[in-house]
């Protein structure tokens, strides 16, 4: 965690110890941890966290540069697919489940990696990484339609496994470069990044596909990448902790490290349950594919399926930007409040994909999409916040990593879940949005029951220090 202080060389950040602010804390100002309060804040923190904090500038840039490529990626591969006769259901939900599941194979090892090397190192091989996987698909049509297949599919595994190296090393570094009350903030600003990022990738990628091919749009992604590394290079991070040499298998493996973040999880049950949250929301995660497939077979506008399925993407990056804008200003940033607006959430994003199921008209449809995922960036943003609040910087990295790896590893099996009732058992999109909705509301239901346990079982005080 860090505090800046303004100088005149500009801001001087130095490194504190992570804080919980307490509710009497967040309503003094002045004190640490001191949180503003709902009426104050607002783009004025944007800027705030983006001028004050160089680092975090170069990291919300590097995300902002490979955020853009990810999705002209996902478009530019879906057209490779319909080049080579592989577009139905089964296949666009392997592709999206290998678009996830790598996350939550190599969460453990990306947790260890995160807390015991340089991150800023493992941000910018992983990019890299990336770079290269991306280039290996332009071979796929000289293949053949099978073998051409298996190496996209291969390639998309590898190049997400990567990512989840990546991403756990970002999370864990964004307290070590913007100061507690503007944590939030920060948080507001990233999703806000994603869905802008989703949003126009999905737009710009739907007409660059469309109209000048997917080679076009995958030589966008890979050099996004190399855009991401010249910021990467430039951030400025504390260095990993000083270690004694390994003893033992399980030091040298890491699974003596994975025992000590599982041990705190354990000591920390009001933590713990904060890891429910987005793996909640992963219960969603079929919802790449329904809304992949609602733009090919139901709403293919202009009669051009990439055109339906950008819309329809557009319209869920603009409900990811709009939600943290809105609730930053509605609820307070004290822990009670933002785990209560998870929980609405959750009902908000299950009544919308309930009405979105049984609607006719386009532009409904999208504007539901829209409700549906401003509650989805508010279960997001507070989550992430409450983490990095809670837990210390030298176990930052592994209980990211598992949050990360728990929320791909329920969107794998309900993505594969959905492909298969789809094609498979031929029921039909509407019946298995329902189902979806519903999920989300009995996501609903265990959060809510989580948190009002360990309110009473495991109070604050008996929390490890941090």
């Amino acid at each position: 965690m860090i505090t800046c202080r303004g100088s005149s060389s500009g801001p001087d950040c130095r490194p504190t110890e992570p804080h919980m602010p307490t509710r009497d804390e967040s309503r003094k100002p002045g004190r640490p941890g001191t949180v503003r309060p709902p009426a104050r804040r607002g783009l004025a923190d944007f800027r705030r966290v983006l001028v004050e904090c160089p680092d975090y500038r170069r990291l919300f840039l590097a995300r902002y540069a490979s955020l853009l490529g990810d999705w002209f990626n996902l478009l530019a591969v879906l057209a490779l697919l319909r080049e080579m006769g592989h577009d139905d259901a089964r296949t666009v939900g392997l592709l999206v489940i290998l678009k996830l599941l790598p996350s939550a194979v190599a969460g453990p090892a990306a947790g260890v990696v995160a807390d015991r090397v340089s991150r800023k190192a493992v941000m910018i091989v992983a990019d890299l990484v990336r770079f290269g996987f991306v280039l290996a698909m332009f071979a796929a049509p000289w293949l053949g339609a099978d073998a051409g297949v298996v190496l996209v599919l291969v390639a998309t595994a590898l190049q997400i496994t990567a990512q989840a190296f990546s991403e756990p090393a970002r999370l864990a570094s964004v307290p070590n470069v913007v100061p507690p009350e503007l944590l939030g903030a920060a948080n507001a600003l990233g999703a806000m990044t994603w869905s802008l990022m989703f949003t126009l990738g999905a737009g710009l990628g739907g007409v660059v596909t469309s109209l000048l091919g997917w080679r076009v749009a995958l030589a966008i992604d890979a050099a996004s990448y190399l855009a991401s590394v010249v910021f990467v290079v430039r951030l400025v991070l504390p260095p990993p902790p000083r270690r004694r040499p390994a003893r033992g298998w399980r030091e040298l493996t890491g699974l003596a490290d994975v025992a000590e973040a599982l041990s705190y999880l354990r000591r920390a049950p009001r933590t713990a349950a904060l890891l429910l949250a987005k793996p909640g929301w992963g219960l969603a995660g079929a919802i790449t594919l329904l809304l992949t497939l609602y733009g090919e077979r139901v709403y293919p506008l202009l009669g051009r399926p990439d055109v339906g399925i950008a819309v329809l993407y557009m319209a869920r990056g603009l409900g990811t930007a709009l939600g943290p804008v809105i609730t930053r200003r509605l609820v307070p940033e004290e822990p009670g409040p933002l785990s209560r607006a998870i929980g609405a959430s959750f009902l908000l994003a299950a009544a919308a994909y309930a009405a979105f199921a049984v609607v006719e008209e386009p532009a409904l449809a999208v504007a539901l999409v829209v409700l549906a995922h401003v509650g989805g960036s508010t279960i997001w943003v507070f989550s992430t916040v409450l983490l990095q609040r809670r837990v210390p910087d030298r176990l930052r990295g592994r209980v990211f990593a598992a949050e990360l790896g728990l929320a791909t590893l329920a969107i794998s099996a309900v993505t594969f879940v959905y492909g298969e009732a789809i094609d498979g058992w031929g029921i039909g999109l509407r019946p298995m949005t329902l189902v979806l909705a519903g999920t989300l509301l009995v996501a609903a239901l265990l959060w809510t029951a989580a948190q009002a346990l360990t309110r009473r079982w495991a109070p604050e005080a008996a929390e490890p220090a941090t």
